[in-house]
């Protein structure tokens, strides 16, 4: 008799194991790419900070100089290809742009009249790594910065 009840009792736990594995493997898949989502937001956000910093704080400031220091930075994230950056207009994309607040160009130099701002826009294509169903597998995740500068562009 306690022979059989042992034998009950672990064909009990194997169903509830089988019916909880699916669910257990699909939250942490899940959770790993929230993560990787949240880790990529912040590169992009920091990407375009640092890039327009650069701008900002060079005595002559370029487009290319600051795209390069906006991939630098993201780069620094794993699991970004910023291998091609800023040459690859697709992933990440890395805007820069140089006006006055009436979208004027910039004067040479800033005063405190006609100040100066470098904007830096990078967008970025997040996949994940399963693609979800009835859930988007694609996001799009776009930050800009806009700091006023010490000098304009050449």
């Amino acid at each position: 008799m306690r022979r059989r009840w042992v034998g009950e009792d672990l064909g009990q736990s194997l169903v509830e194991i089988a019916l909880s594995l699916p669910m257990l493997t699909f939250l942490l898949l899940g959770g790993a790419d929230m993560a990787r989502g949240y880790a990529v937001q912040l590169a992009v956000q920091d990407g375009a900070r640092a890039g327009a910093e650069a701008a900002a704080i060079d005595y002559s400031p370029t487009v290319a100089k600051a795209q390069a220091r906006a991939c630098d930075e993201m780069g620094r994230t794993p699991g970004m290809n910023v291998s091609t950056c800023p040459n690859n207009p697709n992933d990440p994309a890395v805007y820069v742009t140089f006006a006055q607040p009436g979208g004027a160009a910039c004067t040479q130099p800033p005063a405190v009249t006609t100040p100066c701002y470098a904007t830096v826009e990078v967008r970025y294509t997040f996949r994940t790594v399963t693609p979800w169903p009835l859930i988007p597998h694609t996001f799009t995740i776009d930050r800009t910065t806009t700091i006023r500068m010490f000098a304009s562009p050449d």
